[in-house]
């Protein structure tokens, strides 16, 4: 962190003489708070940021000693963090002294006053702490009125969850009370303090093997896939900014769900729950989701007046296939949340651990899109000088994409939405508030209605490009010494027997909290500090050697590599490298997988030969390898591509072990066929997707409205055939306007047959025989052999998560067959 600034400058450090400081483990809550400190230094996502409306006369000093007494009171706002040997403890100092600044904006016009307001409570709340230093919590007093202030309230997470927002409240007013009536504050006392709890929960989880939540979470994520919702923007790693949209809900909405949850046997926050299930599914037509939730954590009643993070974080995995009412989807989510909450002690760390997911720096592993449901945990507190009332919060930072709420106050139910501003717009965040809050209407007026079918959502999808570098290379000596090294780390850090060097970290069972203590033990062996990132990007003990000891090759500009690990044939991708980022991180660690993007100068040159652009693609990947054997794989127009990098290659004297065809017809193949057989199969082509796109009409709104749109197409596409179509292309947009001059560039492609085995892979509804060639015409084009697969999905879609699996498994089991292959 750093000490220029820290947000709770002024507290007292770590140059404490050592006999007043007592040293505790932390809880796992802590160790996560403190795990994700280190990978984002001075992330405002880590503060819990409050404020109050104070109504009253108010005596400011005694308001600041108010605070100070709560500091004192629980040792977990008075407690410093250091990392010794890779875990990383807590220290409780003695004593720390908070300073209460206020800032007037009487002077203010009205309309500027809220706006300063809102400007510091959001400086406030995203001003990070030093965790090396205490205080974690600090205050700002806003006057506003002659007797109206705002408190702005912010505490570290590794010191405080929700519900301890309530008692720093309650326990502020009451000291703040005591201290003007001259009396004693009216607390009992504190049966522990956080620190004995961390304590207690350190030693109970080296007895307790949680078999029984193990085998559930086990079979409750067996075969787990993520939930993917389309974004505004790329993802990209770092802290993330977020701003809070809310609605405020009619009571006769929320009494209504409150009637329903009780004839359902069921609560509140199933029936929000079920029906962002529902939105959810209509958006993306996603049958299997996951959201993510907190539980408090709090099951013994000594607890009920101790600050600290109890919380844990839990995956709800729903099912919303089968077309299933309403009711039937609540029922479905009341079974899942109950099942979460008896399995609720197993640290969300060893969830991870169980489901092995594939890890992307700057993502949540699990899901994206997290929600809960909460009363307030701050009541109006009414006292003869003073009353305190709640207020909206704004948000310090995004842990999740998108993190719904509802949340009960005083004036009613408010249902919120914190969205990521580094991926959604403010009006796709307020859109699906829009149609939550119209689906919650529906629902509730008819609960055996179906779920919608797929609608347009308002999010526009871009899938991430996550540039990486080439993994380095060190001399096999040094190589054989620090590999040593690290796999004894790793063995001890996850506690398995040793590691081979191409394992997979986070495949072995690693998660954040051992990766952080893994990095700790490697500066502190190599005197060399590894990001966390780059852990995601080297994740084996041989590209975390070439990190230690090698020095990173320079990359071409021409190409990107996706993924850089293992010594197998690399796979060379041609087309746009951001629809390859799913199918590069599936298809595993062994094998490299290099991306060739369209260059750029094909704008401005529409006329380029089509073996001349060949020729560009085949010097970018000399460039990363310049003898082969090759693999190379193209989507699209881009397979036609590949072939003719595949025949200057081969006429180099190369050899090309398989060419990967994703959904695409072979260069030319009407033009190879006699007039009469291309007439046919064009004709068999057109009937067949007319028929699929009549089948549309039969498949729910958005089935029908995607019909009206690819018969549209059709239709000028069947005119532009026959001459009656003059329209120019004026709206297509520049992408495929680009891909259409490569294409036709292609026209003109050399098609003599190449000893190259091919893989074709198509969508399931690719038109194939009566007059059509069950190869897509690519056998007439190779000596070897082709192998044919189909995918489910259209050819939009065909490269998402659940696609991208399918397609790498077919990828990977086509490569093991290949004679000789490496």
């Amino acid at each position: 962190m750093s000490n220029t600034d820290p947000g709770n400058s002024g507290g007292k450090d770590l140059q404490v003489q050592e006999a007043e400081i007592y040293e505790f483990p932390c809880s796992l809550a802590q160790s996560r708070f403190w795990v994700l400190d280190q990978i984002t230094p001075e992330n405002p996502a880590l503060n819990v940021a409050v404020r109050w409306r104070l109504q009253g006369r108010i005596d400011v000093p005694v308001l600041q000693q108010a605070l100070n007494a709560v500091i004192d009171r629980h040792e977990i706002l008075r407690t410093a963090y250091r990392d010794v040997d890779g875990e990383p403890v807590q220290l409780v100092m003695p004593e720390a002294l908070l300073q209460l600044p206020v800032i007037d904006l009487t002077l203010l016009p009205e309309r500027a006053r809220l706006e300063e307001r809102e400007r510091i409570s959001l400086i406030e709340a995203r001003k990070p702490f030093d965790l090396t230093a205490v205080p974690n919590l600090r205050a700002t007093l806003l006057k506003v009125g002659a007797e109206e202030h705002i408190i702005l309230v912010t505490v570290h997470h590794i010191a405080s969850d929700g519900w301890s927002v309530g008692i720093i409240a309650r326990d502020m007013m009451e000291f703040y009370e005591a201290s003007l009536k001259g009396r004693a504050p009216q607390l009992s006392d504190l049966p522990l303090q956080y620190a004995d709890f961390a304590v207690w929960q350190t030693e109970w989880i080296k007895v307790d093997d949680l078999k029984a939540e193990r085998d559930y979470w086990t079979t409750q994520l067996a075969g787990f896939q993520p939930f993917d919702l389309p974004t505004d923007k790329p993802h990209s790693a770092g802290s993330a900014p977020a701003v809070i949209a809310g609605r405020q809900l009619p009571r006769t909405l929320t009494d209504a769900m409150t009637a329903l949850a009780t004839s359902e046997g069921c609560t509140f926050f199933m029936v929000g729950a079920s029906a962002l299930v529902g939105m959810l599914y209509s958006l993306t037509g996603q049958e299997d989701i996951t959201l993510g939730t907190q539980i408090a954590g709090r099951d013994r009643v000594e607890l009920n007046n101790v600050i600290g993070p109890f919380i844990n974080t839990v995956p709800l995995r729903v099912d919303a296939g089968g077309t299933p009412s309403f009711r039937q989807l609540l029922g479905r989510m009341h079974d899942v949340i109950e099942g979460a909450l008896v399995n609720q002690r197993m640290p969300i760390e060893d969830i991870v651990a169980i489901v092995k997911p594939i890890r992307d720096p700057g993502r949540n592993p699990l899901f994206s899109v997290n929600v809960i449901c909460q009363r307030s945990f701050i009541p109006t507190d009414v006292r003869p000088d003073l009353t305190l009332i709640d207020m909206p919060s704004v948000s310090p930072g995004a842990l999740y994409d998108l993190n719904f709420f509802f949340v009960e106050r005083p004036d009613g139910w408010r249902m919120s939405c914190e969205y990521n501003t580094s991926l959604y717009n403010a009006a796709t965040a307020e859109g699906y508030l829009l149609q939550l809050h119209g689906l919650l209407e529906s629902f509730i007026a008819d609960p055996d209605q179906p779920i919608p079918e797929r609608q347009a959502a308002p999010a526009r999808a871009i899938q991430p490009v996550r540039p990486l570098l080439q993994a380095p290379t060190i001399p096999a000596t040094t190589r054989e010494g620090v590999e040593a090294q690290l796999a004894e780390i790793c063995k001890t850090v996850l506690k398995i027997p040793t590691p081979g060097r191409t394992d997979n970290f986070f495949a072995l069972g690693g998660h954040s909290l051992t990766a952080f203590r893994l990095l700790s033990r490697v500066e502190k062996i190599f005197d060399k500090r590894i990001p966390f990132e780059d852990l995601y990007t080297y994740p084996t003990i041989a590209g975390l050697a070439n990190l230690i000891v090698g020095e990173p090759e320079a990359q071409s500009d021409n190409v990107v590599v996706m993924q850089p690990l293992g010594d197998k044939t690399p796979i060379l991708a041609v087309h746009d490298t951001f629809i390859f980022q799913d199918l590069a991180d599936r298809l595993g660690g062994d094998r490299p997988f290099i991306s060739i993007p369209v260059p750029d100068f094909i704008e401005t040159r529409p006329q380029i030969p089509y073996s001349e652009l060949a020729t560009h693609y085949l010097r970018a990947i000399e460039e990363v390898r310049p003898r082969g054997p090759y693999i190379l794989l193209g989507f699209c127009f881009a397979a036609r591509l590949s072939f003719e990098i595949a025949r200057q290659l081969v006429a180099k004297g190369e050899r090309v072990e398989l060419l990967v065809a994703i959904d695409a017809w072979a260069p030319k193949y009407l033009m190879r066929q006699s007039r009469l057989r291309a007439f046919l199969a064009e004709f068999s082509y057109r009937i067949q997707k007319l028929g699929f796109y009549v089948g549309l009409f039969f498949k729910g709104a958005e089935g029908r409205k995607n019909a009206r749109r690819r018969m549209g197409m059709f239709s000028r596409k069947l005119l532009a055939a026959i001459g009656l179509n003059s329209k120019p292309d004026a709206d297509i947009d520049e992408i495929t306007q680009r891909n259409k001059w490569i294409d036709q560039a292609g026209h003109s492609q050399e098609t003599k047959q190449l000893p190259v085995p091919i893989l074709s892979i198509h969508n399931a509804d690719m038109p194939l025989g009566a007059f059509l060639d069950k190869t897509m015409g690519w056998q007439a084009l190779t000596t070897e052999h082709v192998t044919m697969a189909s995918v489910p999905g259209s050819h939009s879609d065909l490269l998402r998560r659940a696609g991208s699996t399918t397609i790498a498994n077919i990828i990977n089991a086509t490569l093991k067959r290949q004679p000789g292959q490496q």
